[in-house]
């Protein structure tokens, strides 16, 4: 084995677990200190949160593996609380990071034409899992009817499409910014 490849590895754990312990410290303190946002009143239960930046910066810059890692933590760490929605959460962020990854896996982002185009991809991605999850499962896991959930689809889509985008310009800002000081990060 080389010594690139263990230090390779080295960070891609170290930066993993501190990318993983981030979202679950991010999920404690904004439950805790009220720093969710609820969305409109008839879907208050609906909350915006930074919980995706980390997940998606763990994506950024060590790959997709490190990004469900990052997601797992948050489906642990919210299941501790409520595991339906931790799974949801997962389902969410997790859709994201795959859709920004059918694009990135082809080109990497050297123009923001690819960066505004995986960010799309991934929103899109998102609320798409997310409609076919909540049309499934709200009526088997929670007290939501067929015709609740059908009713407010539209709004479910807006939330997961902000909250979306608020994970994806977050974590490309926070990961320009960290490339930029630390090039040894950046991805080959």
């Amino acid at each position: 084995m080389s010594l690139l490849y263990v230090k390779r590895k080295s960070v891609f754990i170290a930066g993993t677990a501190l990318l993983g312990a981030m979202v679950a410290v991010l999920d404690w303190t904004s439950k805790t200190m009220g720093l969710k946002i609820p969305f409109v009143p008839p879907l208050a239960f609906l909350k915006f949160d930074a919980l995706g930046i980390p997940m998606l910066l763990a994506y950024f810059l060590f790959g997709l593996a490190s990004g469900m890692v990052a997601s797992l933590v948050a489906w642990l760490s919210i299941s501790f609380r409520d595991p339906f929605s931790g799974f949801m959460k997962f389902l969410a962020e997790f859709s994201t990071i795959i859709g920004v990854y059918l694009v990135l896996r082809m080109h990497r982002p050297t123009s923001n034409w690819w960066k505004a185009l995986s960010m799309i991809t991934g929103v899109l991605v998102r609320v798409v899992v997310t409609v076919i999850a909540n049309i499934l499962l709200l009526p088997i896991f929670t007290k939501a009817t067929t015709e609740f959930v059908l009713t407010w689809l539209h709004l479910i889509s807006l939330f997961n499409a902000i909250q979306g985008a608020i994970s994806l310009f977050g974590g490309f800002l926070i990961y320009e910014a960290v490339v930029l000081r630390l090039p040894s990060l950046k991805p080959e």
